[in-house]
């Protein structure tokens, strides 16, 4: 049970993976308000089953035609799975500090997605990204030291005013773009730890 709280981010880790794979091969067709399937409330809690796989997908394999937003978001989220199955493979612990990379990554994603739906306008899919960012930043504060923990430390400060993106989407969107750039360095954190060069 002490591991149960990591592995389901890693599960959400999944999902958000798929998601954003799946939205690649689809060449980018679906509408603004698809990305409210990447927030679903109900994602922390059901998603054990899902199968990880051990294919390595990179952003280089994407169409040209996706967003940044989507290239961001994908690189992300294989990164966090990525990482999240080596501390799975180390039997890692609730409390290792490396946790807190995965909460930062998920974190990220989320406001990618937040910030992805502000800028089409899909104030009903920001909202919702956000709530996910703030269940995620509370979450990571059970993660006591590490240069992740004071990066979540320091993210939950730019976000804290934040509340609904719709009620005030440009200063949302100034917020999420400093969140989403103090976060960025966990990826390479999480690569350096790997070992392994991850194409981008």
């Amino acid at each position: 049970m002490k591991q149960s709280a990591w592995r389901a981010q890693w599960a959400v880790g999944c999902l958000l993976l798929f998601l954003a794979l799946a939205t690649a091969a689809a060449g980018c067709v679906t509408g603004p308000s698809d990305q409210a399937s990447t927030t679903d409330p109900e994602a922390s809690t059901s998603l054990s089953s899902i199968p990880v796989t051990s294919q390595s997908v990179t952003t280089s394999t994407l169409p040209e035609m996706l967003s940044d937003y989507d290239r961001e978001l994908a690189k992300t989220a294989t990164i966090q799975h990525q990482f999240a199955a080596y501390l799975s493979d180390q039997q890692a612990s609730d409390d290792d500090p490396r946790i807190g990379i995965i909460y930062g990554l998920r974190a990220r994603t989320q406001a990618i997605t937040c910030r992805k739906a502000l800028s089409t306008n899909d104030l009903a899919s920001a909202d919702a990204a956000m709530k996910e960012v703030y269940i995620t930043l509370n979450l990571s504060k059970e993660i006591p030291s590490g240069t992740a923990a004071q990066a979540l430390t320091d993210a939950r400060d730019i976000v804290a005013t934040v509340g609904a993106p719709s009620d005030n989407p440009d200063q949302a969107a100034v917020l999420l773009d400093q969140f989403i750039a103090l976060l960025a360095p966990l990826l390479d954190e999480a690569t350096a730890i790997l070992g392994t060069t991850i194409s981008t």
